[in-house]
């Protein structure tokens, strides 16, 4: 049995737009799923930030517990090199011996590890700059200092 020529190439198309699509399809779906990732992965270390910060300008248990749970969620989650970087920063809580000077180098191998991580395209160029972590200086005013959920709303 002879197909004809016009029967074959229109087979053919049809195969490759199947084919085409499915594969279209996959390479759609596998970049959503990467995007999520990146979201989630984005969320969770801005968590971490927001919970340092915090637990560095008032520590209480709600703060360190915050700051707790960002860290085993970052455990989780983060790669090798963040997840090294992560162990120190216990490791120099933990240590008698460690201070704030040891932990700002930790610090920005952390932030380098999260930007490693975010596939930020700079990264491979900030080896060795050192992260300005900004820490409010002063101590709050129990009458005036308001989280942002007890803000009173303008109106």
């Amino acid at each position: 049995m002879d197909i004809s020529p016009t029967l074959a190439v229109a087979l053919l198309g049809v195969s490759a737009t199947f084919v085409g699509y499915f594969v279209s399809n996959a390479l759609e779906r596998r970049r959503a799923l990467s995007l999520r990732e990146m979201e989630f992965r984005l969320d969770r270390y801005k968590e971490f930030l927001l919970a340092y910060t915090e637990l560095s300008v008032n520590r209480t248990y709600a703060t360190q517990l915050r700051f707790v749970n960002s860290v085993n969620v970052i455990l989780m989650i983060g790669s090798a090199e963040l997840l090294l970087a992560v162990n120190e920063l216990i490791g120099n809580y933990n240590d008698e011996q460690g201070s704030e000077e040891n932990q700002q180098p930790i610090m920005d191998r952390i932030l380098l590890g999260m930007r490693h991580d975010l596939n930020a395209a700079d990264s491979k160029h900030l080896a060795h700059f050192r992260f300005p972590i900004i820490i409010p200086d002063i101590e709050p005013d129990p009458e005036n200092s308001r989280g942002p959920e007890e803000v009173a709303p303008k109106g």
